[in-house]
């Protein structure tokens, strides 16, 4: 079946996340740095903001639970920005190349809302989409099988017809689900093999 949509993650995919970057200077060694994120700005932590478009009032209470760590726990959304240390400039290349060839784009991304808007005010290459859904804007996070189905209607795709990357494979199994192709990309830079498997419009 021909693809005549494509559906972007964002981390991993088209943008360099590294969590532990802005902490280098913060928490100085390694071991203080994984303490720091397996006991107190745990990764279920971080992923229930996803769902929200403000991130203050969590850092406000994790740093009533945990005083002593407040300038670390300030940090993780204070400095946001600094764990996206940059973008993978070929995978980009390859969704503006298919937005040329008349096959519409788009981001599906869970991203904590307030700091979606800082970073698509640093990164031109996000207007260059077609649409996005922004789990902290919509109030739920892949793979909850109900932002597929918004993805569904506001992206008005046929999910067969329609290709979705992400390399998580939890959100690509829920997206499979639903009849969407998909791509898990376990290697960023794997992404041009990959995509040739498929036939586009």
């Amino acid at each position: 079946m021909k693809i005549e949509k494509v559906i972007f993650d964002l981390g991993k995919v088209l943008v360099k996340f590294d969590p532990k970057n802005p902490f280098k200077n913060i928490l100085k060694s390694e071991e203080k740095i994984n303490f720091f994120f397996k006991n107190i700005c745990t990764w279920e932590w971080h992923i229930n903001q996803d769902i929200v478009y403000d991130t203050r009032p969590a850092t406000e209470k994790k740093i009533k639970e945990y005083p002593e760590f407040r300038e670390a726990i300030n940090a993780f959304y204070g400095r946001f920005q600094e764990m996206i240390v940059g973008v993978y400039d070929q995978n980009i290349k390859i969704a503006l190349e298919l937005k040329k060839k008349n096959i519409p784009i788009y981001i599906l991304s869970n991203f904590p809302g307030d700091q979606f808007d800082i970073f698509a005010s640093n990164y031109d290459f996000v207007k260059e989409f077609d649409d996005m859904i922004i789990s902290g804007k919509v109030g739920m996070k892949k793979p909850d099988p109900e932002i597929y189905k918004l993805c569904i209607s506001k992206f008005n795709c046929n999910p067969k017809k329609t290709l979705f990357v992400d390399d998580r494979p939890e959100n690509t199994m829920a997206a499979k689900k639903l009849n969407f192709q998909t791509i898990t990309l376990d290697q960023p830079d794997k992404l041009g093999e990959y995509i040739k498997k498929f036939n586009f419009i």
